[in-house]
């Protein structure tokens, strides 16, 4: 018999097409799957605005079924985005607080700062009150734990995290195999990252994976850019796809800890990405990848050329290391210790 609280998670689960499977559905899909080896007794709700017909549905099938079943429950944890903090949680908190019950808040990405900071009085009221309002906060990036710990002293990293697969080992040789997997629109870099292939010699092997959020990125469009377009990927085929490779490269505009960067590590290969305040957090320049600035194509040329015979060994044995803090179970066991504990 479990010796955990019950608990009613309300998070972004799988829709039908797990091609189409967003980073932060896997990391709540990882959570599910870590409680369920642990025998903890909970009921999941499923906040994926895909797997309904709009946002109006989606809040009400939530609701509905959250207040159904507070009561055989003991507590209540919201994992989402900045639109869950603003639309479910204010909610899922007060009528929370009615029946007494716990409240724990996980934050996806990264950025919800400059959020924070940008939205209008009411939305910026409305994150005010959930905060402060939880019992434990818990955010991705270490920046945004010291940013908002001002609204809650409970506020906890919980990063990113995956499982390391079976069969996975540092790689030794180097043979210039890079791999994009993404959604494919400029926010995540996918024109620069472009514009550099096609600056790059007939030694260099890079294709491209993701889901195509912006049209302009046909197959024949980028094909001009001496590279390939492979099509969208399952979670397992992702996993496959970097043990073929040497390096990912992701050269976003715009993130949080990328889950496709700890997927990388968890199989040992290091990583291309741009130097942004909570990617800094997780790679070493020089050790387990290469930061480059974003929206440089230059810069993005010479990241690639930084990556040899010579030091690809130690950066694959660095990057499969480094993975440890990103493991789930121990990061998971942490969680439900804070929750226990209240």
């Amino acid at each position: 018999m479990s010796q955990h609280k019950k608990i009613i998670l309300i998070g972004p689960m799988y829709a039908e097409d797990m091609k189409n499977a967003g980073g932060v559905t896997v990391l709540f899909e990882q959570l599910l799957e870590d409680f369920r080896a642990l025998d903890v007794e909970y009921l999941a709700i499923n906040s994926n605005k895909n797997c309904y017909k709009n946002i109006a549905e989606t809040f009400f099938v939530v609701m509905k079924e959250f207040l159904g079943n507070i009561r055989k429950y003991d507590h209540v944890s919201i994992h989402g985005t900045a639109n869950h903090y603003i639309m479910i949680a204010p909610f899922v908190i007060f009528f929370a607080k009615m029946f007494g019950k716990t409240v724990s808040l996980r934050k996806f990405a990264g950025n919800f700062n400059e959020i924070y900071e940008s939205v209008d009085p009411v939305r910026k009221g409305l994150i005010r009150y959930v905060l402060e309002k939880a019992d434990l906060s818990f955010f991705e990036t270490k920046y945004l734990v010291d940013y908002f710990k001002k609204f809650n002293p409970n506020t906890f990293w919980f990063p990113n995290v995956r499982r390391r697969p079976e069969n996975s080992a540092p790689k030794k040789e180097f043979n210039k195999r890079f791999v994009y997997i993404s959604h494919l629109k400029d926010e995540k870099g996918t024109q620069e990252l472009l514009e550099a292939c096609k600056q790059l010699d007939e030694s260099f092997d890079v294709k491209i994976y993701g889901p195509v959020h912006e049209s302009k990125y046909t197959p024949e469009y980028v094909a001009q850019y001496n590279t390939t377009y492979e099509g969208s990927l399952t979670p397992t085929e992702v996993v496959e796809k970097l043990k073929e490779s040497d390096v990912l490269v992701l050269p976003s505009h715009r993130e949080g800890y990328p889950g496709i960067v700890i997927e990388a590590y968890s199989v040992g290969r290091p990583v291309l990405v741009t130097n942004l305040p909570a990617i800094a957090e997780i790679v070493e320049e020089g050790k387990t990848g290469v930061l480059v600035e974003p929206k440089n194509v230059d810069a993005l040329v010479e990241g690639f050329h930084k990556f040899t015979k010579e030091n690809y060994a130690q950066m694959s044995q660095n990057a499969y290391e480094a993975f440890e803090s990103f493991n789930s179970m121990p990061q998971t066991k942490k969680f439900l210790e804070k929750i226990d504990a209240l």
